[in-house]
Order: structure tokens, then sequence, then C-alpha cells
């Protein structure tokens, strides 16, 4: 029975995913979502009853206004880690994070390039960790993903 048990914790220990949690982010683009076009409305916030000179009584509005709403992609680094470790390597992973994203963050860029932001990011954020003596670094990865939002 014992020997059953054992065999049954052993292999849920070795089929369960490594799971990991997402350490830290930072925005690193933002850009016009290119195929949505802007949304446009007028419309009326306030009104009020009115009667008019021959009695009737009337609803009108006291107070247009108009909205453009414009669809705009921003485009986020992670840093994923394990679920459990030490805070001095957790604050060692956010550390050689901030410098990878520094380092690949050109202020006068024109156009955003997933791939050539995450290879240099990624070389800066191994160098970093390696010259710091970060632990268990294979278990800490870098992605980019979008999200979309609505403006206005």
């Amino acid at each position: 029975m014992h020997k059953a048990l054992a065999s049954i914790l052993l292999i849920s220990v070795l089929c369960a995913p490594v799971s990991a949690r997402e350490i830290d982010r930072a925005e690193i683009a933002e850009d016009f979502a290119p195929d949505v076009p802007q949304e446009q409305r007028v419309y009326c916030m306030d009104t009020r009853m009115f009667t008019l000179a021959d009695g009737t009584e009337y609803r009108a509005c006291t107070n247009w206004r108009a909205q453009v709403r414009t669809r705009l992609i921003r485009t986020y680094a992670a840093l994923d880690g394990p679920e459990i470790d030490s805070d001095a390597n957790i604050d060692l992973a956010r550390t050689c994070f901030d410098l990878a994203i520094a380092s690949q963050n050109d202020p006068y860029r024109t156009t955003f390039n997933d791939d050539t932001f995450l290879a240099g990011a990624r070389s800066h954020f191994t160098l970093c960790a390696t010259n710091r003596a970060m632990q268990r670094t294979d278990e800490y990865s870098l992605k980019v993903y979008d999200r979309g939002v609505w403006l206005g």
C-alpha cells in the first residue's frame, strides 16, 4: 500500500507542469491599431423639461458632447519566473529585467519589432544575471505581448 502511494506521489510530481508567474512587466511600445478606424459620435449628456409657449411639455438637450475614440495597441515585456523563489533572487531578477528593458528602449525609434527587442533584452538579462550571480536563471523567461485599449 505504501509503495503504491509513493509511486502515485512520484508520478504526480514528475508529471505536474512547472508553474510560472509574472514577476514584472513594463510597457515598451504603443501604436495605433492599423485596421481599426476611429469611432466618432455626438450625444446629449443632459436634458431638461421645458414648457413651450403653447403649453406643451418638451424635453430638450442642454449639454451636447462629441467623442472620438481611437484603438491603441500597447506592447508589454514581461518577466516570468518560478512560483516560489527567494526574495533576494526575485529582486535580482527584477533589476536585471529593468536593465534589459532599458537597453532596448530607444526613445528615438519609430518602429518596433518584437523579435529584435526580445533578442537584445534576453541577451542583456542573461549577462546581468550572470554578473550578479543570480540563481535559477533557467526558470526565468522574457516575453512580449500586446493589449488593445480604446482611448477617448
